[in-house]
């Protein structure tokens, strides 16, 4: 060992070979010194005791070699140390132990003999053995390797994904069980995967509609006119159910309709007319609260204005007011997740449109008597005289006031009092046309806007309206009425007065008239002997 790293040193003198040299003659020098740790025979001895008589020059050699400067020099020493040990080592080999090199030479032929030997036989084993490998194969491969190739293909494809790839072994042993049983996994994972896929649809699409639901309602509470958001609802509704058509009749209340469609092309008489395919109204469909799919393979070809299918859907809203929702014309048709998704967004959105409905009607209107209230008129009155002169048109403020109706309050009470209210505030409304305008100016007066007409006209409506209160005594007990009469005041622009106040203080002016000279009475200003005078 010591020889082979000089060798290194020399052909490449770095540090790290030249710290391998030094071990080595650190281990050469133990190995030297330990004589007693070998039993040595005297010959042995002679040979250790000659190296360990030298031993210190044979370290300072070496030292000499690693750090001669000229590595020739180096080449020289190493030279000399190796062909001196060799010299003395190899004569006490060939004096003391050629017999037993003898020995072990003839120990060696005879064991290299053994060995080919042996080595012949466990190549003729070897190859009986692949033989009868080879053979119990071609024995066994049909009935296990190809049975387990087949599963473990199948494995290798299913942990890719592909989960359609059932095995067919038609075995009735262990193999064809595992097959079934990985047969059964398979078709399991399917099963799940399928419900799983379901349900991250189903999400993503309740995501979405909550978006846009979101996106609606915050369009709702910005968005003040009814119809206005109506048109926006049957838009939306469309695009989320990928449907050509939408509509909306919406029944307030009072007793009215309103219809809104997206498309001109369906009207309230074509809802109507496919409500009648199975034998329903708008009237049903809000009563049994039950949706209504149409379909044109179940229903037969519906004919009803190009509707080839459709989903009705009834809505109430907590606060009253309800519709009849039609999506129409979906390819593919609709089914009942149509239906759920329909319902889960339309619903909220119905709520909130009533409620924000509801919300902007309390804002203008007076809540005893359903009438706008006293902001709303003077908003109303200032349009109505710009519009009156920019056309050149007529315009009268009619103010009525109940009579006696403190009397009657004290007498029998204000609920009584609030009853006597809406009867008025409902026999104005009975009693005025789509385009005139009543609101509760306040307390017991209220006050009535007549855009577009003459003089007698506003007096005649004014009348019609007295003499329907007069004739219709108020109900107080089962056994008692009394005679409810009320007094009004009629100014008109431009004839009285141009200005806004002007025009209310004349109609005041002209009630207060009326109250003086017998109550239960219209007066018109420009009649007034003041108004003469």
């Amino acid at each position: 060992q010591l020889e082979h790293y000089l060798w290194a040193y020399l052909a490449d003198p770095v540090k790290e070979k030249r710290k391998q040299v030094k071990e080595s003659m650190d281990r050469f020098y133990s190995l030297v010194g330990r004589t007693t740790d070998f039993k040595l025979n005297e010959d042995e001895l002679r040979m250790i005791r000659y190296l360990r008589r030298n031993i210190e020059r044979f370290s300072s050699l070496v030292n000499r070699i690693l750090y001669s400067s000229e590595k020739g020099k180096a080449g020289v020493l190493f030279q000399g140390l190796r062909s001196e040990l060799f010299e003395q080592v190899g004569k006490q080999i060939d004096e003391h132990w050629s017999e037993d090199v003898v020995k072990v030479d003839r120990a060696s032929a005879a064991y290299y003999r053994a060995k080919k030997r042996m080595i012949s036989f466990f190549v003729a084993a070897f190859v009986a053995l692949v033989l009868a490998v080879i053979s119990i194969r071609t024995t066994i491969s049909r009935g296990i390797i190809k049975p387990i190739s087949k599963i473990s293909h199948s494995s290798r494809l299913m942990a890719k994904g592909a989960l359609n790839n059932d095995i067919r072994i038609s075995s009735n042993d262990e193999l064809g069980e595992l097959a079934g049983n990985f047969n059964s996994m398979a078709a399991s994972l399917r099963e799940k995967i399928g419900g799983l896929e379901s349900s991250y649809q189903r999400g993503q699409r309740v995501v979405r509609e909550l978006a846009i639901l979101n996106e609606f309602i915050g369009y709702v509470s910005s968005e003040t006119e009814f119809e206005t958001v109506l048109h926006r609802f049957v838009g939306i509704t469309s695009d989320l159910m990928k449907a050509d058509l939408c509509s909306i009749l919406v029944f307030p209340e009072d007793g009215s309709s309103l219809f809104i469609c997206n498309e001109d092309i369906i009207t309230e008489e074509s809802i109507e007319r496919l409500l009648l395919k199975r034998n329903e109204g708008p009237g049903s469909v809000l009563e049994k609260q039950k949706a209504i799919i149409y379909n044109a393979q179940e229903d037969g070809a519906l004919s009803v204005d190009g509707i080839r299918n459709a989903l009705v859907l009834p809505l109430i809203s907590t606060i009253g007011l309800s519709a009849v929702l039609t999506v129409m014309n979906k390819n593919g048709g609709f089914d009942y997740d149509d239906e759920d998704s329909l319902f889960g967004f339309a619903f909220q959105a119905f709520q909130t449109i009533a409620f924000q409905n509801e919300l902007a009607r309390l804002a203008v209107t007076d809540g005893l008597t359903g009438l706008y209230n006293h902001r709303i008129f003077q908003e109303r009155l200032a349009a109505e005289i710009r519009r009156a002169g920019r056309y050149k048109r007529k315009l009268f403020l009619v103010m009525l006031d109940i009579d006696y109706f403190k009397r009657f309050n004290d007498t029998y009470g204000h609920q009584a009092g609030d009853e006597v209210l809406r009867r008025i505030a409902s026999t104005i409304k009975d009693n005025i046309r789509a385009v005139d305008f009543a609101a509760r100016y306040g307390g017991e007066e209220f006050v009535i806007i007549l855009p577009e007409t003459d003089c007698d006209r506003a007096y005649k409506v004014a009348e019609r309206i007295r003499q329907a209160l007069e004739n219709s005594p108020f109900q107080i007990t089962d056994s008692s009425r009394v005679n409810i009469t009320i007094s009004m005041g009629i100014s008109c622009f431009p004839h009285d007065t141009t200005d806004k106040e002007d025009l209310i203080k004349k109609a005041d002016t002209a009630l207060y008239f009326a109250k003086q000279n017998g109550r239960n009475r219209a007066v018109l200003y420009r009649e007034m002997p003041v108004a003469e005078g």
